[in-house]
């Protein structure tokens, strides 16, 4: 039975606070599998011991049958110790958040916890994390497997201990990243037997994607979306009155505002609030090329991501209804990514969710996805399309769109040279004749950097 003092874990951290002192995150329970035990030493030993027992035995040397013995039981020992080691041992990772914004830093924990009354001697960790993420607290080394990289260390467990070793992680690239697995190496205290296993964390950080004022991406604050005002006023209440001006030839006479009219000495008309809130949709190409087969290119798609994320991010406090649209699957779903239009205060994290999870391939092209949804827009919705490749088609679509007299925005992204020499020359007076507003923000190899351009 174990002492008083040892039914109660013996709690330490390498950063010298107590478990509990912050609020941990952690999530699925882990699954062991691979358990690998070596020796250091050839099976002589054993057959050593046990003739030098037989000898001392045979000719009365109690010197030699003591020596037997001790290495026998020495060997007995440390095979048990190595067997024994991982009983009761656990090994865990948690969080002290599981999403975060770019550029922020989290806290990853693990908890090591021998609750056993044998204490690991030694304990060897190897864990494995993205590459994508920067480990700020310690320096990483490399994987053997691809996209990762590993954090080893060792600690002693003493009966009943638990050790919580914390490292910060920088949220350097947006996206889904997956952790794990972590691989464990202990055994006894001489070092004869060793015990491995690889413990299955299956866990993920999510981290949204960069979003910066509208501003810095040479996007004009005041109605970047165009003069949208006016066509959504085609839908109006007539019992919310916001204001009045002059009479124009085509005002309907039913709303002349006689008392203004009286005071001016001039024809008055009533302006009239909008029926609904003016909604907004984005509608994110994740192709960076006309062709699939061109590849990604990286600069481009993140800078796509961003301006995407900002704009929904400016049209929610201007007051639009914003949805957002993705040529992209949802995750665990084989449907394309699609929010309807909300003011919904969780909409902007909802949205940010989505952009994280884009990996970059679509099966189908934006000129469909907006094709496909063309009926099912509201009377007056502004489009927003945020594109890192132009084509005929998708030009041919938006003018129709303007044409049934939706405000159309056309935001062009370039993030590399490469992006640059594939874009199509585009001719912004043509499209300013159409009705079409058209911005161009280039971030050539900078697009994490967005922040220091100046357009």
């Amino acid at each position: 039975m174990a002492p008083a003092g040892a039914r109660q874990l013996v709690e330490s951290t390498v950063t010298g606070s107590r478990i509990g002192g912050a609020v941990e995150v952690v999530q699925p329970a882990s699954r062991r599998k691979e358990v690998l035990t070596t020796s250091q030493l050839s099976n002589a030993w054993g057959y050593g011991a046990a003739g030098m027992m037989a000898v001392g035995a045979l000719f009365g040397s109690k010197a030699v049958f003591g020596l037997g013995i001790l290495l026998g039981m020495t060997l007995l020992v440390a095979w048990l110790w190595a067997r024994w080691c991982f009983r009761n041992l656990t090994v865990e990772r948690s969080f002290n958040q599981t999403r975060a914004f770019w550029g922020e830093e989290v806290v990853m924990s693990q908890i090591f916890t021998n609750a056993k009354p044998l204490p690991v001697p030694w304990f060897a960790i190897e864990d494995e994390y993205p590459s994508a993420l920067e480990m700020m607290s310690q320096e990483a080394v490399y994987s053997h497997r691809a996209r990762t990289r590993g954090i080893r260390s060792s600690l002693a467990l003493g009966w009943y201990e638990r050790v919580t070793r914390r490292y910060t992680l920088k949220c350097a690239a947006r996206g889904e990243h997956e952790f794990g697995p972590i691989d464990i190496q202990s055994g006894d205290v001489f070092g004869l037997f060793r015990r491995s296993e690889t413990i299955e964390t299956p866990q993920t950080l999510l981290v949204y994607p960069r979003y910066v004022p509208v501003e810095r991406l040479g996007i004009p604050a005041r109605q970047p979306f165009g003069d949208f005002k006016a066509i959504q006023q085609l839908a109006t209440d007539p019992l919310r009155i916001r204001g009045v001006r002059e009479y124009v030839y085509g005002d309907n006479p039913r709303y002349v505002h006689w008392k203004a009219t009286a005071r001016r000495g001039a024809l008055q008309t009533k302006l009239f609030e909008p029926a609904a809130t003016p909604q907004l949709f984005i509608f994110c190409n994740q192709d960076t090329f006309v062709h699939m087969w061109e590849g990604i290119d990286v600069e481009t798609l993140e800078l796509t991501i961003t301006v995407a994320a900002s704009l929904a991010n400016h049209a929610l406090q201007e007051g639009f209804m914003v949805g957002l649209q993705v040529n992209a699957l949802a995750v665990h779903s084989d449907r394309q990514v699609k929010l309807s239009p909300s003011r919904d205060p969780d909409q902007f994290t909802r949205i940010l969710e989505n952009l994280a999870r884009i990996k970059g391939w679509s099966g189908l092209p934006v000129e469909e996805l907006i094709r496909a949804e063309r009926r099912s827009l509201p009377i007056g919705a502004t489009i927003v399309v945020v594109t890192g490749v132009i084509t005929d088609d998708l030009l041919h679509i938006l003018v129709a769109l303007r044409r049934a007299g939706h405000p159309i925005t056309l935001v062009e992204t370039v993030g590399s040279l490469r992006a640059a020499k594939a874009a199509q020359r585009i001719s912004v007076e043509s499209l300013r004749m159409q009705g079409i507003t058209y911005y161009r923000v280039d971030a050539i190899d900078a697009a994490t950097e967005i922040e220091e351009l100046v357009f």
